[in-house]
């Protein structure tokens, strides 16, 4: 993946307070908040049925200061990024 393609996602995903990773095969996701962890998780089904994304794994730790990660494989990134776009 391209590193413009990173910065496209990082993007849109700039009112979500999240950073962003890319691992040799998987994207991982961290956000601050509940908020934004449960709107992720929610969607990413739907971004699954789209063909956009597979294999989640969620880290969702209890507490006030947990950061909530999850790691998953990007199937089509444009797809993604315009899935992210759309919510």
């Amino acid at each position: 993946m391209a590193n413009n393609k990173l910065q496209e996602l990082k993007d849109a995903l700039q009112d979500r307070n999240c950073s962003l990773e890319k691992h040799s095969s998987v994207m991982e996701i961290t956000f601050e908040n509940s908020e934004d962890a449960d709107w992720f998780e929610n969607i990413f089904e739907d971004y699954q049925r789209e063909s956009a994304v597979c294999c989640l794994m969620s880290m969702r730790p209890k507490g006030e200061n947990a950061r909530h990660k999850f790691v998953f494989n990007v199937k089509d990134m444009d797809k993604f990024i315009d899935l992210i776009k759309e919510e």
